[in-house]
């Protein structure tokens, strides 16, 4: 015969129990639909990450799959470790029917063809993660990955707040969902996303208490578990809407605003699915990178370009079709005048912390060396993308460029482009263009006809007195991004920052007939008052720049010079010597070829000059980077391993609190909570129950392989013998001992001693010897051992018993 090592339970009339099971089953079902709900309200702040709501229902199919199995299977009674799988099955099986039906088996079963078309569906992802500034369009890739990692993420509340019945623990994984939106959206998370997460939170904690409340075990104030949770959760959610009133500065942000959560700060470079806009309103400078060039004046850093403007929003073009490999040799598509001189300049460029697809250089670059990794270039924009997607910093590499050494007599002599002269991604305009922008291009170029006079006059009309340069205007008004609408908005506001004016520029030349695109990258940044030597020997002055410097300017297409860089955004970047407009003094293009920042003299004025301002304080020569900046997403990241680390400890720990608790409430009994308290040690230190053990061979065994020293083995005999006395007793009447036989002899009455009397001091007195026998185990097992035990106990795994 084999008897169970845990406690038998006493059985309440069939009825009872019955209902008690309902009332567990229903709990456990309510806490489930308020963790799905939870999932579904934090995800409701991914809307203006993703555009529109088309996500929101296969996102909403895939919570409610996994919701759906892991209750089933704590239904039917799967084993703890198991309930979690059922989830991950079920959402594999949701996401196969919704996004590679026919390529699986009937519809739900993945097989190999599965596998590719999830890795398309990845790359896909992939690519407009590159390609696209946000809100990004929801197409199968993107939305495929939404659903894969909200059905993660509701796989771990559920598990926590359910299965382990941890509801305030919940909360880390609905935050993973928060710090999508916290990190990429301009205003963060937002008050109505930071409300509906929280509401979403207080319904686990709630549905949570109501659980507990069912557990038979718990002898607790029935209503005492949901207020609780609904009050200090309610003050909580209070104290982050009204504490930022009173603290000056928090107006923008994150939870729900304020200092904003930025894990792209220093780790990463002009990513187009983090807004320029964005880079340029951090509070302090990221993403150092330095660059030493042979240039007489300094460089552009140019990124990627736009060039479609047909659509509704504008993201970069990683025009596949035509990229070629290897940068050993590359030559732009548009040939130049012959008669115009070349320029060439080398730049050596480096960072630990840029970190994008895109490869930084100097237009229009003709060769890089010593550059890692493979990487492709596309002959009509020259911008250089990596093969595979990857986006490692690059420590250094060399760019060798060649360009027209363009000068405005050059330029104003050139007429008209030829249709065919480019490919005609760069004239195109949609039909619905808005009026606004071809009143305003029209009133810019005036009674200007040659190519060149148009663009140095839509360039002084966007730099004139009629605009300001303001990174917050966009914001309130509502037009902060891209795209045709945004742009009549800036135009009737007048009011943005570079993106705006670079693409005013580009559209406005393309109405009048000049083919544009518009350039992504860094504007020159400081010098360093550095020297370095190239590999040929020449003197290159080094320049540093950093998030500040993130910017945006127009390139126009001039027949026989190629593509020309003009800068109408006023108070930033630096007008090229040969846009310098007619109107100003002689002198100002020489000294712009002159002065190291290349900026034009200002125009002349009768008005007599004021007195010079006083010399300002010398400015740092490096960017002023904050040093915890690169930092912080790593930080993040540990945190958050240590806390899945720890996590099985702290589940442990939480049991044998809790029997403990139970057992202290038992005055004269709980010998079988510390009995399975016991039984869980030896499992997690390695010495596991057999099926067919009773408690006396168990312990016996335990004594023997483990090597117990005496106290230990003692310790563990009196366990033993505490829980056959409690568990075996027969029942007692009313005026009994608890838990003791009312047979002659073991009335257990004050007073009286016996068998009885022993047995209720061996139960009462039994949780001290837990102690001892932990410390005994410990002292007999590997170092190795006690660290899994701690970390990783075994007995997790046999579920819930107390």
């Amino acid at each position: 015969m084999t008897a169970s090592l845990t406690r038998p339970r006493s059985r309440p009339p069939a009825t009872g129990r019955a209902q008690a099971d309902g009332r567990r089953a229903s709990a456990q079902w309510v806490t489930g639909a308020a963790a799905a709900t939870a999932v579904l309200l934090c995800s409701l702040s991914i809307h203006g990450v993703l555009e529109g709501f088309a996500w929101l229902w296969p996102l909403t199919l895939s919570v409610a799959a996994v919701s759906v199995a892991t209750a089933l299977a704590r239904r039917f009674r799967f084993p703890t470790v198991l309930v979690p799988v059922a989830g991950m099955v079920s959402l594999t099986m949701i996401l196969t029917w919704m996004f590679c039906f026919d390529t699986a088996l009937l519809g739900v079963i993945p097989t190999a063809g599965t596998a590719a078309r999830a890795g398309q569906l990845l790359s896909d992802a992939q690519t407009v993660v590159i390609s696209q500034v946000i809100p990004v369009l929801p197409d199968r890739g993107v939305v495929f990955v939404a659903c894969l990692a909200v059905g993660l993420v509701t796989v771990l509340v559920d598990t926590l707040a359910v299965t382990l019945r941890m509801p305030a623990a919940s909360g880390l994984g609905l935050f993973t969902v928060l710090l999508v939106p916290g990190i990429i959206k301009p205003q963060s998370v937002g008050t109505a996303g930071f409300l509906a997460a929280a509401l979403g939170f207080l319904l686990v904690l709630a549905a949570g208490a109501w659980q507990e409340r069912a557990d038979a075990s718990s002898g607790r104030n029935p209503g005492s578990h949901v207020a609780g949770a609904v009050g200090i959760g309610a003050g909580a959610v209070a104290a982050a809407l009204l504490l930022p009133l009173a603290i000056p500065g928090f107006s923008s942000g994150a939870f729900p605003q304020g200092a904003r959560i930025d894990f792209f700060s220093g780790t990463t470079g002009l990513n187009p699915v983090v807004t320029l806009g964005n880079d340029l309103r951090q509070p302090s400078a990221t993403g150092r990178i330095t660059y030493a060039t042979d240039s007489p004046r300094p460089v552009y850093l140019r990124s990627t370009t736009l060039e479609d403007f047909s659509g509704s929003r504008w993201a970069p073009d990683t025009r596949s079709d035509s990229r070629q490999l290897g940068t050993s040799a590359m030559v732009p598509a548009e040939s130049t005048d012959p008669a115009i001189p070349a320029s060439v300049t080398t730049t050596v460029i480096g960072s630990q912390t840029y970190s994008s697809p895109w490869l930084l250089a100097p237009y229009a670059p003709s060769s890089v060396s010593e550059v890692g990794g493979t990487w492709t270039w596309d002959p009509s924009t020259m911008t250089i993308l990596s093969a595979d997607g990857s986006a490692d910093p690059q420590a250094e590499y060399q760019v060798r460029s060649v360009s027209p050494a363009v000068t405005s007599e050059m330029l104003r002599g050139i007429g008209p482009a030829p249709e065919d002269a480019v490919d005609p991604v760069f004239t195109d305009l949609p039909d619905d263009l808005p009026q606004v922008i071809r009143d305003m291009a029209r009133e810019a170029v005036g009674t200007e006809t040659a190519p060149y006079d148009q663009a140095l006059a839509i360039q002084s009309y966007l730099r004139g007195p009629r605009f300001t340069y303001s990174l917050d205007a966009p914001v309130d008004g509502g037009y902060d991004g891209n795209g045709m609408d945004v742009l009549a908005r800036f135009l009737e506001q007048r009011s943005g920052y570079c993106v705006h004016f670079a693409s005013a520029m580009a559209v406005m030349a393309r109405e009048v007939g000049i083919p544009s695109r518009m350039g992504l990258g860094y504007a020159p940044g400081r010098a360093t008052n550095e020297t370095r030597t190239g590999a040929a020997g020449q003197e290159l002055d080094e320049f540093v720049v950093d998030s500040r410097d993130a910017h945006a300017w127009p390139e126009l297409y001039l027949e026989g010079a190629g593509w020309v860089r003009f800068e109408p955004t006023p108070s930033r970047g630096v007008v090229p010597a040969y846009a310098v407009p007619r109107q100003q003094n002689a002198g100002a293009a020489a000294q712009a070829d002159a002065d190291p920042r290349g900026l034009p003299a200002p125009a002349p004025s009768s008005v007599p000059s004021p007195a010079p301002a006083p010399p300002e304080e010398p400015q740092p020569v490096g960017p002023a980077e904050t040093g915890g900046a690169p930092f912080a997403g790593a930080g993040i990241g540990i945190l958050a391993a240590v806390l899945a680390l720890l996590t099985p400890w702290g589940l442990r720990r939480r049991r044998t609190r809790r029997r403990q608790r139970a057992h202290a409430a038992l005055a004269g009994g709980g010998a079988g909570l510390a009995w399975e308290e016991a039984a869980d040690l030896a499992q997690d230190y390695g010495y596991p129950a057999r099926t067919a053990d009773s408690p006396r061979s168990y312990a016996a065994r335990l004594a023997a392989d483990a090597g117990l020293p005496g106290p230990a083995a003692a310790a563990l005999d009196r366990l033993r013998q505490s829980y056959e006395a409690e568990a075996y007793a027969a029942p007692v009447s009313a005026a009994g001992a608890p838990g003791l036989s009312g047979a002659p002899g073991l009335s257990g009455t004050p007073g009286s001693s016996g068998p009885a009397a022993a047995r209720l001091d061996r139960a009462s007195s039994s949780w001290a010897d837990v102690g001892i026998l932990a410390a005994g185990l410990r002292s007999v097992v590997p170092l190795g051992t006690r660290i899994k035990a701690a970390l990783i106990p075994a007995s997790l795994g046999r579920g819930r018993r107390s």
